[in-house]
């Protein structure tokens, strides 16, 4: 009987952690023609293949974190049509794809760019919503899916195609999207204002 026992918690144990292992919270990201893409601050990962999405699996802080993700449409102007596509799949089974609710701001070039975009703190108050086009696996990326739904697939992916604004005019665009937690603007700046009046008293 004790070994049944001792051999029940065994294999308990066991379970535990292979689903642990499995479950992960994952950013997927494409992009045309190119993405890089940042959790808190982080960068996570690069493509140069809108086809060939990355996967990123990242930790959450305070239950929440920020996604930020530039991409760069290589066609200059009105030559080329961009396009960012990305989404989010929670542990917990929460998902959320790129729409209009994603915040979008066109501009310089990443390595031109010093502002801190990418980092928790930053305050995106100012940018627009993104430009919601076509849902994934329509619209002129339709063609892509088939290969793309080799990564975006449990689930499968309901994310929008969006740029900063029309999709034919900026060719270098920056995404952010704050997963629902405590990770707001404020609280880095609160909590050190916070401990130096607490250590001036």
């Amino acid at each position: 009987m004790q070994r049944l026992m001792i051999l029940s918690v065994a294999i308990l144990f066991s379970l535990t952690i292979c689903l642990s292992a499995v479950a992960a919270n994952r950013l997927r990201v494409s992009g045309d023609n190119s993405w890089v893409a940042f959790v808190n601050g982080q960068k996570v990962g690069e493509g140069s293949d809108w086809q060939a999405v990355g996967e990123y699996e990242f930790d959450l802080v305070g239950g929440g974190a920020v996604i930020a993700v530039y991409v760069h449409d290589a066609e200059p102007g009105a030559s080329g049509a961009g396009g960012a596509l990305a989404d989010i799949v929670l542990d917990d089974g929460q998902y959320f794809g790129s729409d209009e609710t994603w915040k979008a701001d066109a501009g310089l070039p990443i390595d031109q760019r010093n502002d801190g975009w990418e980092k928790m703190d930053f305050d995106d108050s100012g940018w627009d919503n993104a430009q919601q086009m076509d849902q994934f696996g329509s619209g002129i990326w339709g063609f892509g899916a088939a290969t793309m739904r080799q990564v975006l697939n449990n689930p499968d992916c309901t994310a929008y195609w969006v740029w900063a604004g029309p999709n034919n005019v900026a060719d270098d665009i920056y995404l952010r999207f704050t997963i629902p937690g405590t990770t707001a603007v404020e609280p880095i700046e609160k909590i050190s204002t916070t401990w130096g009046q607490i250590k001036a008293r």
